[in-house]
């Protein structure tokens, strides 16, 4: 494997950054004990000590603040997250707490932000060639989503093709991020409520549109990325933002008006197909990386959960599988096939012990109070009921048509 194919995308909770360095340390816990009048010495072995990461990173600020604002909220909040270390290679994602960290800004320094971050790893994390604990399902989400977006970022980059091609062949680019940014802004988010966050992060994803008349496809794959990434932590709602995402995970990109019967409009063929399969695989990736953010009631909601990313799964695996350029790619169907594991692995535990989802027909009309009280012996519960059957009064729930409730 070649040391560019090892580079990570460093990130923290999701946050992008660009590393200068990082710098590790461990080693073994114990004392060294030395008896007298010997010339060597014993050594009491306790443990390795736990590993630390040292990383000096910085974010660009020329279009504001708030990129380097969600690294401080990020290395702020509460509890471990994920650690993408650039130099990790094959056991880049870590489980790790903030130490700390320092931030430098100057006048010197135009549009940087530089941090200095001291991480140290916690709970389970894999090296090769040993044999782990039992990882939590929700930690293998973090790590399969992570390596699909890697994997549609190398696929986008090696199928995008610019370079001495004329102006419309990079007008295509800008179409489909068009076409993109009305689904997106118009169709699937909007509908939740748009916050300011919210709308830079689809502002940031429209202006990709102008990176693509003059970037290449890493540009592009970056600047789609960040605004997804951005978009992710918009949303108020983590199960809108999950159903957002695989919305988006059906995206189809425009065709060509002008007939294929040149090399460049076969060109601009595969850059369209291409753009248009990176956007759906890595709305796949951010759905996942959410999905343990999800809350789940009951155990059909997370039967169906998991059906809804299985059935887009599979089919973005059939396109990698297949024999489409643009959409072809080894690594991206074996990406895909992990997600699918980890997706089915979390919902089974997280549907499992939650009740089940069955139907009630009162004899006769009645408040949603009454039927909370008759099933549960807990009037509380009326707004439950309300709510699952998007009743239009609460004091009438329906004799006519069973509603569903749970079986607790």
């Amino acid at each position: 494997m070649a040391f560019e194919d090892e580079i990570r995308q460093g990130s923290f909770r999701g946050v992008p950054f660009h590393t200068v360095s990082r710098d590790r340390s461990s080693g073994r816990r114990g004392p060294t004990i030395e008896k007298p009048n010997r010339d060597d010495a014993d050594a009491q072995d306790l443990g390795r000590k736990v590993r630390s990461f040292n990383v000096r990173a910085f974010i660009l600020t020329q279009s504001g603040f708030s990129a380097r604002d969600r690294l401080i909220e990020a290395l702020e909040k509460d509890g471990p997250g994920t650690l993408v270390d650039t130099f990790g290679g094959q056991n880049a994602e870590r489980r790790v707490k903030v130490v700390s960290y320092g931030l430098s800004e100057t006048f010197d320094a135009e549009c940087l932000a530089s941090f200095t971050i001291n991480f140290e790893e916690v709970g389970e994390n894999t090296e090769r060639g040993v044999t782990p604990g039992r990882v939590s399902t929700a930690f293998q989400l973090t790590q399969k989503s992570s390596a699909l977006s890697t994997a549609a970022q190398k696929a986008f980059v090696n199928s995008y093709v610019t370079d001495g091609m004329p102006g419309f062949v990079r007008q295509a680019g800008g179409d489909v991020i068009a076409s993109l940014t009305d689904q997106v802004g118009g169709e699937v988010f909007t509908a939740l409520g748009t916050s300011s966050i919210m709308s830079d992060a689809i502002a940031d994803i429209g202006a990709v549109g102008i990176t693509a008349l003059t970037g290449g496809g890493v540009d592009i794959a970056s600047g789609l990325s960040a605004g997804f990434s951005i978009l992710s932590q918009a949303v108020p709602s983590t199960d809108d933002a999950v159903s957002g995402f695989l919305s988006m995970a059906s995206f189809a990109a425009p065709g060509i008006d002008a007939p294929i019967s040149t090399l460049t409009r076969q060109i601009e063929a595969v850059n369209r197909t291409a753009l248009g399969a990176f956007v759906r695989r890595t709305s796949i990736s951010m759905a996942t990386e959410l999905l343990p953010k999800h809350t789940f009631i009951s155990y059909d909601q997370a039967a169906k959960v998991s059906e809804s990313f299985i059935d887009l799964i599979g089919q973005e695996m059939d396109r990698a599988g297949g024999d489409v350029a643009g959409e072809a790619d080894s690594g991206v169907f074996a990406a895909l096939s992990a997600v699918r594991s980890a997706v089915i692995d979390f919902t089974r535990e997280s549907g499992a012990g939650k009740a089940k989802v069955i139907e009630d027909l009162p004899w006769q009309t009645e408040p949603s109070q009454i039927t909370a009280y008759r099933l549960y012996g807990d009037a509380s519960r009326a707004d439950e009921i309300v709510a699952r059957n998007g009743l239009a009064h609460r004091n009438l729930v329906p004799s006519w048509g069973p509603v569903e409730v749970l079986d607790e």
